[in-house]
């Protein structure tokens, strides 16, 4: 995650804009989690990598476009109620995929997929915006 948030973002940020890595991001997340299903280990090891680059490209795009949106009044403000929403989220989303994994096993990787190419469709309307 530290190299994807460093040199990688770094260098991709210039060939493309947030709004874009959102997209990419997003797709990648969203690959990662079908890939968890499997019980080959050379996929799971597959899937960890995707989810550093997936959610690094992701969310601090996601951060980025919210900073530049908010104003250098309400920046941090924004950010802080962001990262936030991200804390309960993670709480959350922890613990109900727990309680799923328990009732469906593998399944559950599918269905956060499915949210995660949710995401992923309606983020182009980014795209209109920038």
């Amino acid at each position: 995650m530290v190299f994807v948030q460093g040199p990688i973002l770094r260098i991709v940020s210039k060939r493309f804009s947030e709004n874009k890595l959102v997209i990419i991001g997003s797709v990648i997340l969203g690959t990662n989690f079908v890939f968890f299903v499997s019980n080959n280990s050379i996929m799971i090891y597959g899937a960890a990598v995707l989810f550093a680059v997936g959610y690094g490209l992701m969310w601090l795009s996601v951060m980025s476009l919210l900073s530049k949106n908010a104003g250098t009044i309400y920046q941090g403000a924004v950010q802080g109620v962001a990262s936030s929403f991200a804390s309960l989220a993670s709480i959350i989303g922890l613990t109900a995929g727990g309680l799923l994994y328990s009732l469906l096993g593998g399944t559950t990787f599918l269905i956060s997929a499915g949210v995660i190419f949710t995401v992923f469709i309606l983020s182009f309307r980014l795209l209109r915006f920038y």
